[in-house]
């Protein structure tokens, strides 16, 4: 009796402590968003053999149970609505020895199972291929007493992996990093305007990255665009004489850092924020701050996205046709464009490269839950927009061609050249 009266009494003392910190607006899952170590025991659990956890940035696992040399598990959905596939955790085993994962959820392992990575999540490999047992387990050897990796679902990306690349650029005239914006969590939104700034530029352009807090394989992406950007060939030079060029890597850094799904976030996710009042710091300040950027200045929109996790339509890179006419004939000038100048190793062709608007799930039903980033650009249609467009790059699969940390950034070499060849002829 006692017990359940201390029991009684305490629980309304935490429930007022809470709202004193928080507003009453704030759910439970929103509590755990901002404070990720507000963990409950299916997210972090030790045992004789191994110690699972996800209190790191972009962690995100519910462990349902460890039964003997198998580990149960499935993506914590949070504030999400419906299913997805991210997750990404920690594992110490005590000793050398097998385990295995077993997913409780359906479709939360790509066409190559797992990534691991030994290092904190900087370098990441897909597990060997002998290792996956089917579309819902794998397993982990280790090599070694007291080794720890991290397995995700992807090749995780988070702030730390943007510090470590864009370090030594830091001090490149070429570069100017800024801040869009500071988010509800207290986190700065990164934006980076390249141009050499030596005049007023004849052209803009604007690339964004994680809309979807998931979606890390952009941020590849976005490394190998930046990378050759600053480099030393001629196609680049030429392009940063005319042009200025913004990248934000990271539209829901709260989500990025906090291992959320980002993906069908309740009431809306930021890429269905560019409607009415956007409840986004980052949405809002793109829809204030662009055109103030922009002036009267022809500019291109490019956002950076991550598909379902395999099957049909989601195992090769491929644009998304706008439901402007107008800006869905320049999208297609790009694939072309892209098409005929790839160096690099990953497959693109038109073919598969673009889906039309009004094909399979590119419809304006898609939008009902408010605006993209692409229906907000096209607004602008009139107003100087060249080209807006949305772009689909695989989670590990492209045509069969395994896609890597390394093969993603060649990959943006490949966009940016194109690019900069299709936006030729296209300045004031």
């Amino acid at each position: 009796m006692s017990q359940t009266i201390n029991s009684f009494f305490a629980m309304p003392m935490f429930l007022l402590l809470v709202g004193t910190l928080f507003p009453a607006t704030y759910t439970r899952n929103n509590f755990q968003s901002l404070h990720p170590s507000f963990l409950s025991i299916q997210n972090k659990i030790e045992t004789p053999g191994l110690r699972i956890d996800a209190s790191f940035a972009g962690g995100n696992v519910i462990i349902e149970k460890v039964s003997n040399d198998t580990v149960y598990f499935k993506p914590d959905l949070r504030d999400t609505e419906g299913h997805w596939f991210y997750w990404n955790f920690r594992v110490t085993a005590n000793k050398a020895q097998t385990w295995y994962f077993k997913s409780t959820e359906p479709n939360v392992l790509t066409g190559m199972g797992a990534a691991y990575s030994k290092d904190g999540g900087h370098n990441w490999n897909w597990i060997d291929q002998s290792w996956k047992h089917g579309e819902d387990i794998f397993q982990f050897t280790f090599g070694r007493d007291d080794e720890t990796v991290r397995l995700s679902m992807g090749m995780a990306y988070t702030q730390d992996n943007f510090d470590r690349f864009i370090m030594p650029f830091s001090s490149d005239p070429r570069l100017k990093l800024e801040t869009l914006c500071t988010t509800t969590n207290g986190r700065e939104v990164e934006k980076m305007i390249i141009s050499d700034f030596g005049q007023t530029p004849s052209i803009k352009i604007l690339v964004t990255a994680r809309a979807h807090a998931c979606e890390m394989m952009s941020n590849y992406v976005i490394e190998g665009m930046l990378k050759a950007l600053l480099g030393e060939s001629k196609a680049m030079t030429d392009l940063l004489t005319r042009a200025e060029i913004m990248f934000i890597p990271f539209l829901d850094k709260d989500g990025v850092q906090q291992g959320d799904q980002g993906k069908n976030r309740q009431p809306r996710d930021h890429n269905r924020d560019y409607s009415g009042q956007s409840i986004y710091a980052s949405t809002r300040a793109i829809r204030q701050q662009i055109p103030e950027w922009v002036g009267s200045i022809p500019w291109i929109g490019v956002d950076l996205h991550n598909p379902w996790i395999k099957g049909e339509n989601n195992e090769w890179i491929y644009f998304v046709g706008n439901a402007h006419p107008r800006i869905e004939e320049e999208q297609e000038k790009l694939v072309d464009m892209l098409e005929t100048s790839s160096r690099g190793k990953m497959k693109f062709t038109k073919e598969k490269g673009f889906l039309p608007f009004g094909t399979a799930w590119n419809t304006g039903g898609n939008y009902e839950m408010g605006a993209s980033f692409g229906q907000w650009a096209s607004t602008y249609a009139d107003k100087g927009l060249i080209m807006a467009t949305t772009l689909e790059f695989p989670y590990a699969l492209n045509h069969g061609q395994v896609i890597t940390q390394d093969a993603a950034r060649k990959f943006g070499e490949d966009l940016i050249f194109a690019i900069a060849a299709y936006s030729e002829g296209k300045e004031l």
